[in-house]
């Protein structure tokens, strides 16, 4: 049987219980001792005359082959020593809420403590030979976790120092491996209880340590860095073998930083920020390094910006930690090198986009259905290139700078009128030239590029010029000229010329039944030659001659007669009243 995660019974147990108040910690310990009476019974070691205790009790012989033997045996140690630290916590709340016998208190929680620390030696010694590399990094960790209070307790800082650090390390280590113990029925612990753990406990007993102990600098550095520095203290001599066990897993979780070729800040728009986190500057300065001109691929550009993307996450995460800052200039600080960070995030997004639509339009498509599905989707990236270049906008500081804010104005124009002539190609494409010609002239009449079109002289990656700006505007015209030319063209074959009356009676503009009486418009006529001014008397009776049976007849004007009897009959009659 294998050892279940220490930390998962341990932390685990506590953060699921939310224990809050004494009574919270009292009902959590209670069940422990039910657990491990359970635990006793299984393997045997009850120890039924609790008068003679000490002589008859069977928890001091376990040793590392009844540990091979049976996992339990390394099981009902860390319980015993959880239990142990949970009443040293529940003695810490009650003093806290109601300081009443404060120093017997004190030593109560400190031999607790003391305790405690003696059965994670024995759990280490016993667990020695434990085949599984991450759970001995547990072990290490919990035993180091452990230690460090007994230490916060008795103000050795240089070993609370060596302790948290070592245990920061490993649980940096645990917090990026997956879930391995498929085999077992026990979950190590998740990441966002380390990660709890990390920000409630371990950084705060860290940042106590440090700020009590004369040899560290703690105003330069940030609390990962110490940690990987101080994790090699050894001051502590049973704890040594955790860093072993680090190291064989992941080196990169304990190792130093080296800090010769690291930048102290950056600069953006003659602001100037301090790099605090020592992390972060060695990223940063690698990402720096980085040659991006040797990059024409847009998967390159997508792990170039999740590199980005990480150092945002690491400065975002160091702002939420010192939200309470009252150092003005570090708060400062922290605010330019986001903008810096996401500044540049952004624009790389905007350049690998720029090589999607590179890779859409370099081939020549022969089908016009080819031609408009791939406008639509090169259409689709200059519309995320727009919001992208907004997202820019909208970061802190860039309002008031106006030869940026201007710029990035021009920037979003270039694009929207790049986005416009692919939507004027689709257009011609699709064979409606008059579209295409009237986006066109739009275009040629509100886009101008001046000479300080973009103040700020060049964007991050090159994503684009005032020479690439000029040549859009040059670009423009000749699309107009051609899409002119070829307006022409489809309007002279789709609608030919009007022709007039004395060239094609059917070409009449007219209602039929306004010239019925002038020429029969659904059978073809003679036309003579015109000698005089044409007008429409001459043209119905002089020039236009039928066949005598196809003649029209005038129409009958029955319709007329009738009314002008009742005429003839109201002139009859008095004013028309009277004869009726």
């Amino acid at each position: 049987m294998s050892l279940e995660s220490p930390l998962a019974a341990t932390f685990g147990g506590r953060i699921a219980a939310y224990l809050n108040a004494p009574e919270d910690f009292r009902k959590h310990r209670k069940r422990m001792n039910k657990r491990l009476l359970k635990i006793r019974h299984e393997l045997g070691i009850v120890t039924s005359n609790t008068a003679n205790y000490s002589a008859e009790e069977k928890t001091s012989a376990i040793s590392d082959e009844l540990y091979a033997a049976n996992a339990l045996n390394g099981v009902l140690l860390l319980l015993l020593a959880e239990r142990d630290v949970v009443h040293a916590l529940e003695v810490k709340i009650q003093l806290e809420v109601s300081p009443k016998r404060v120093s017997s208190q004190k030593r109560l929680m400190a031999s607790k403590l003391k305790k405690a620390v003696s059965t994670c030696i024995k759990l280490l010694a016993v667990t020695k030979a434990e085949p599984c590399a991450l759970k001995q990094v547990e072990l290490h960790v919990y035993a180091a976790l452990v230690h460090g209070m007994y230490a916060l307790n008795k103000k050795r800082w240089g070993d609370a120092l060596y302790t948290f650090s070592l245990a920061r390390c490993g649980l940096e280590l645990l917090s990026g491996q997956t879930d391995d113990t498929s085999a077992s029925s026990e979950r190590s612990l998740p990441g966002l209880a380390i990660a709890e753990l990390l920000d409630t406990f371990v950084d705060p007993s860290l940042n106590l340590a440090i700020s009590q102990h004369a040899a560290v600098d703690h105003v330069a550095a940030d609390v990962r860095t110490i940690a990987r520095k101080h994790c090699r203290d050894g001051t502590v001599a049973y704890l040594g073998p955790g860093l072993d066990y680090i190291l064989a897993v992941d080196a990169s979780c304990a190792q130093e930083i080296d800090d010769e070729h690291v930048p102290r800040s950056v600069l953006w728009r003659q602001h100037e920020a301090t790099l605090h986190n020592v992390e972060l500057a060695v990223k940063l300065a690698r990402v720096s390094r980085l040659d991006w001109r040797t990059l024409n691929e847009p998967e390159q550009f997508d792990a170039l910006y999740s590199q980005w993307a990480a150092l945002v996450d690491v400065h975002t995460a160091d702002l939420a930690k010192n939200k309470d800052e009252d150092d003005m200039l570090r708060v400062q600080d922290g605010a330019i090198l986001l903008t810096y960070l996401r500044y540049n995030m952004l624009f790389v997004r905007v350049r690998r986009d720029l090589l999607l639509v590179e890779k859409l339009t370099q081939g020549k498509t022969t089908s016009a259905h080819k031609t408009l599905r791939t406008c639509k989707d090169v259409l689709r990236l200059y519309s995320s290139i727009k919001l992208t270049v907004a997202e820019v906008k909208d970061l802190p500081g860039v309002y008031n700078d106006e030869d940026l804010n201007e710029s990035l104005e021009n920037l979003s124009l270039f694009f929207a009128v790049k986005r416009s002539l692919v939507a004027a190609s689709a257009y011609s494409a699709a064979v409606q030239p008059k579209k295409a010609l009237a986006i066109l002239l739009h275009l040629q009449r509100t886009f101008f590029v001046s000479d300080k079109f973009y103040a700020v002289g060049e964007f991050p990656y090159d994503v684009t010029s005032h020479a690439q700006a000029k040549q859009l505007e040059a670009q423009i015209a000749q699309k107009t000229a051609r899409v002119d030319a070829l307006t022409q063209v489809v309007q002279s074959t789709q609608n030919p010329g009007r022709t007039y009356l004395c060239e094609n009676v059917h070409k009449f503009d007219l209602a039929l039944d306004s010239i019925a009486r002038v020429a029969s418009v659904d059978r073809p006529g003679q036309i003579g030659p015109v000698l005089s001014k044409p007008v429409l008397f001459d043209i119905a009776f002089n020039y236009i001659g039928y066949a005598v049976d196809e003649r029209v007849e005038p129409a009958a004007e029955t319709a007329a007669e009738p009314a002008k009897l009742d005429e003839e009959k109201k002139k009859s009659s008095f004013f028309g009243l009277f004869g009726r």
